[in-house]
């Protein structure tokens, strides 16, 4: 084995293996994906988007937090209207995506954990659970 080692055959292979596993870890990791062309924004028309974020304003909770931020029915209509397709396109998904008072998984699954670690503690104190 040791006349292996000492081979310069060997060491000559295995000094080209380091430089060549060096130069591809050098080598950027490149990912591609498709790019929405402009055809596909124009699928959802400007109405539909207008009617999604008129729902969002109807809204009571909305309407008040507008009014205490000083602003009044037709100010945010202009601006409304202002906005360009993509951009009303990209507020009229947004407000679709928000879930108002959330979905409560956070909650649960923290819960959860301090269950677990109350339940690992008094194990570890060698504490008895009794569920009655």
């Amino acid at each position: 084995m040791k006349a292996f080692m000492t081979d310069p055959v060997v060491r000559g292979i295995a000094m080209m293996l380091v430089v060549v596993m060096g130069l591809v870890s050098l080598v950027p990791r490149v990912e591609a994906s498709f790019i929405p062309s402009e055809e596909s924004l124009g699928s959802v028309s400007r109405q539909e988007d207008m009617a999604a974020i008129q729902r969002a304003l109807e809204n009571t909770l909305v309407k008040e937090r507008l009014k205490d931020l000083g602003y009044t029915e037709e100010e945010i209509k202009a601006r409304l209207d202002q906005l360009s397709e993509a951009e009303l396109h990209r507020l009229a998904t947004q407000l679709d995506a928000l879930v108002p008072a959330g979905d409560g998984f956070e909650v649960a699954v923290i819960i959860l954990l301090v269950l677990v670690l109350v339940v690992l503690v008094l194990l570890v104190m060698g504490k008895r659970i009794v569920l009655t």
